[in-house]
């Protein structure tokens, strides 16, 4: 029988995410999940978004969280959507802290300052970086892989390899062209003889004390405004190459907004702390049998957070200032 689903749309550094409770089954017969999963992140006959991650909060402290790609697809994680899906769970139960389990991983999200714009943040915890995975990241070559040229990957540039779970390799630049990146990333894409698994792409520019703008280009997605996991691989690489120390909290700067990341030992490794902002743009319902029917959604649409977006814009010019300072101009984003 249909019934109504009530829907977040937050974003974190502009990715754009949808929050629904409960687990995928509660709303959807299994082989349904992927086709609702698309039309409501579709742009035009949907409401339009970057994923969506059901959660079914325990009430207990914990909660279990699935997040699924635009086209579909399931994904371990997604950084920044997790900290919108853990500030909803924060702001329910008024608390300081919220553990979410998804696939083999337990994520803390607490809550965290406000930024002097009044944009309301939280961190999450992510899993150690890992240096050695098992799959290997790039073919034929001894892990770790830290700070070396590879042609398959870059005629120039020297490149790190990183899981986050997922796998990221990253490069630390003096000037940032966002062609090249593209160019990198899309070759990444097509040379699976290289890289056997793909990869996120990112290309950093440090920038100053403390700060630095990454870029991402997204394996299946492309350029997007913000990559947390990609965030958090640069984060643990600037560390590795010795430019940043572990604990040090960086400003890392990206074309959606700024965030904190800094490193903390976790059994013998350095586990990210990604903070920012978590924040709610509007709160939406509409009917669960809609999303696989054809045609555009008909919704009732509920509160929209007015003052949160307006805080949010003003962070996100302060951010491309910074950016702009620093050399990146608003075409290169």
């Amino acid at each position: 029988m249909s019934h109504s689903l009530s829907i977040a749309k937050t974003h974190g550094s502009r990715n754009d995410i949808f929050v629904i409770d409960g687990a995928p089954e509660d709303h959807f017969a299994s082989a349904d999940i992927a086709r609702a999963v698309t039309k409501l992140c579709d742009r035009k006959v949907g409401l339009g978004s970057d994923g969506v991650y059901f959660v079914a909060d325990h009430g207990d402290g914990t909660a279990d969280a699935w997040f699924f790609n635009p086209d579909g697809s399931q994904a371990l994680l997604c950084g920044n959507g997790m900290r919108c899906a853990g500030r909803l769970l924060l702001d329910r139960h008024a608390a300081d802290s919220y553990v979410v389990n998804t696939g083999p991983y337990a994520f803390t999200i607490r809550s965290a300052d406000f930024t002097p714009q009044g944009v309301r943040q939280v961190s999450v915890e992510l899993p150690p970086a890992n240096f050695l995975p098992s799959d290997a990241i790039v073919a034929g070559v001894a892990s770790p892989f830290i700070g070396k040229v590879l042609p398959a990957f870059h005629a120039v540039l020297p490149v790190s390899a990183v899981a986050m779970p997922n796998s990221h390799l990253v490069s630390v630049i003096d000037a940032y062209d966002k062609s090249d990146l593209v160019a990198t990333g899309t070759r990444v894409a097509d040379t699976p003889e290289a890289f056997p698994i793909g990869a996120n792409v990112s290309f950093v520019l440090p920038i100053g004390d403390g700060e630095a703008f990454v870029r991402t280009f997204e394996r299946g997605a492309g350029l997007t405004p913000s990559c947390g996991s990609g965030n958090s691989a640069s984060r643990a690489v600037l560390s590795q190459l010795n430019l940043a120390d572990p604990d040090q909290p960086v400003v890392v700067r990206n074309a959606g907004g700024p965030a904190r990341i800094w490193l903390q030992e976790r059994d013998g490794g350095w586990q990210p702390v990604l903070e920012g902002n978590a924040t709610i743009v509007y709160r939406v319902e509409t009917d669960a049998d809609a999303l696989l029917a054809d045609g555009p959604l008909n919704m009732v649409v509920g509160e929209a957070y007015g003052a949160e977006i307006d805080a949010f814009d003003l962070l996100y010019q302060d951010n491309l200032k910074a950016l702009q300072a620093a050399g990146v101009s608003p075409d290169q984003l």
